[in-house]
């Protein structure tokens, strides 16, 4: 005669599993859903029969189940938006690469092409209030090759033909600066742009890459696409 119920076979012999607010999350800290449904089953099976889980327990259990499962389809959704955004971005910058092959572009940088014949066009945004200009142009080496004075040159975005003692220079790729020199001598902040025909893509991993002028040009650079009329923009 059994004197004990609790030493009856296959009564004593099961553990209360661990609740599941304190069980550990898996890699990354969140748990998924299928851990948490595990776990769950889990618990269920090892529950101590001479004392059940109580009905608001296992509802409140259920109760967590429905939010990780929310939680699931809410990051497979934001996820999905992700993936469609990117490729998105992906086939808008294609498209602008093919657009622009076969035109002039305004881009972040400082190279300048000297040509056969005519002058030398640069396009430099000047700060402040402006002031005196001079271009500099430098060899592959970084040598000064040539320097000309512009004469005074207002604030923003200016293009410039440079006529002068620039365009003695062999034709071919520079590099190139313009110094301005404001009313109380102290210098003024410029920007250069590079002024290029595109004629090729290449597409690397960080996106489609111009080619122009015998160098490669990142799309993300490129502040304009320009059209013939704006060659003659002040």
């Amino acid at each position: 005669m059994i004197s004990e119920l609790g030493g009856a076979p296959g009564v004593g012999a099961r553990k209360p599993a661990a609740s599941l607010a304190g069980a550990s999350a898996g890699p990354g800290g969140a748990m998924g859903r299928d851990e948490f449904l595990q776990l769950l089953v889990a618990q269920l099976r090892n529950q101590d029969p001479l004392e059940p889980m109580k009905g608001e327990e296992f509802a409140a259990q259920l109760a967590q189940f429905a939010q990780v499962e929310q939680l699931t389809s809410l990051n497979a959704h934001a996820e999905a938006q992700l993936e469609a955004t990117y490729l998105l971005a992906t086939a808008q910058n294609n498209s602008a690469a093919l657009n622009a092959i076969g035109r002039e572009i305004l881009a972040a940088g400082n190279g300048v092409t000297v040509p056969e014949d005519g002058p030398v066009h640069v396009t430099v945004g000047v700060g402040g209030a402006g002031g005196m200009g001079t271009l500099i142009l430098y060899d592959s080496a970084g040598r000064e090759v040539a320097r000309e004075e512009l004469g005074y040159l207002p604030a923003g975005r200016r293009d410039i033909l440079a006529e002068g003692t620039v365009t003695d220079l062999p034709p071919g790729n520079y590099t190139y600066a313009v110094l301005v020199e404001g009313e109380n001598g102290n210098a003024v902040e410029t920007r250069t742009f590079t002024r290029a025909m595109v004629d090729g893509i290449r597409y690397g991993k960080d996106g489609p890459v111009l080619m122009a002028a015998g160098a490669e040009i990142p799309l993300g650079s490129v502040v304009e696409i320009l059209n013939p009329r704006d060659r003659d923009r002040d």
